[in-house]
């Protein structure tokens, strides 16, 4: 996989990732996280067999869909969840950030993995490490920062899988799979849950309402549930799990100056700083990759 193509993939990627903390959040502040999470994986699915099975004409593959459980329940159910969890408890500019302690932990499995250490890896991951902890602050730790932590390391697991576990499916189909085994659980938790799913009864101007929650739903459901995990999981099919995971780390960056736009939440200088050895942590990688 050349040059270029890395870097247009990371950005694709990273501008859908880090767009969807500050959108996510506000819909959430709406409706609530399980309506929200509820309606994003209905479309998702929905987009997705309706490409896969009627566009494309794939055939369904019962073999593959088991093959998806693991990662469609850490990568797309649990991590998503956790995530539209934590943004309930703390602020998404934070949340972004945070959950960008995946590579670190990617890197730190893929050593145990292969009972191999480098020095760039390592050099990596601290940077990576002490630009997120820099940004956040450990002052202000508690609860969403503890449930944002918790996804990233699920992610970091659900990554490592992505290029172990052999599916011999496309990766439309794969990506389908996996929301629909992530829509199932979700279904099977709904009835348990003390939460209103009628998101059609609004009391504000409609305009408002949907922007505020349909276009999130859309976009989640859409970018974030198709085309973001379409390109994420090509791109680790083309330059491993390690180095994709550090090849987004573009999107905090991005999440960042959203929420300070669009939910007027405020950057400090120390956000500053970390955001700069984030983005020294990614160059870094990016050059011991293309050596």
């Amino acid at each position: 996989m050349n040059n270029i193509k890395i870097i247009c993939l990371a950005i694709c990627i990273s501008l859908i990732w880090g767009s969807s903390f500050p959108i996510s959040k506000m819909a959430i502040e709406k409706i609530g996280v399980w309506p929200f999470r509820f309606y994003a994986a209905l479309t998702s699915v929905v987009v997705l067999i309706l490409l896969a099975l009627i566009a494309f004409k794939r055939k369904f593959h019962f073999y593959g869909l088991i093959m998806c459980i693991p990662l469609g329940f850490l990568n797309v159910f649990l991590v998503t969840l956790l995530n539209n969890i934590a943004l309930g408890y703390t602020d998404s500019a934070k949340a972004s950030v945070l959950i960008y302690t995946m590579p670190a932990m990617t890197t730190v499995i893929m050593m145990i993995a292969h009972k191999r250490i480098t020095l760039n890896s390592i050099v990596v991951s601290l940077s990576c490490l002490t630009g997120v902890f820099i940004f956040t602050s450990l002052n202000h730790f508690g609860l969403g920062e503890m449930i944002i932590l918790l996804s990233a390391s699920m992610w970091a697991l659900g990554t490592f899988l992505a290029e172990k576990i052999p599916t011999q499916l496309d990766l439309l189909s794969k990506v389908m799979y996996q929301n629909i085994v992530s829509f199932f659980l979700i279904l099977l938790i709904t009835p348990f849950i003390s939460s209103n799913l009628d998101i059609f009864d609004y009391q504000q101007d409609p305009l408002h309402y949907i922007k505020d929650v349909y276009f999130p739903i859309l976009f989640i459901g859409i970018a974030g549930g198709v085309i973001v995990f379409v390109l994420w999981f090509y791109m680790i099919e083309q330059g491993g799990a390690e180095f994709s995971s550090y090849a987004v780390l573009v999107a905090p960056i991005i999440s960042v100056g959203l929420s300070h736009y669009f939910l007027d939440e405020v950057i400090s200088f120390t956000m500053l700083i970390g955001m700069v050895l984030i983005l020294l942590s990614m160059l870094i990688s990016f050059i011991g990759k293309t050596r």
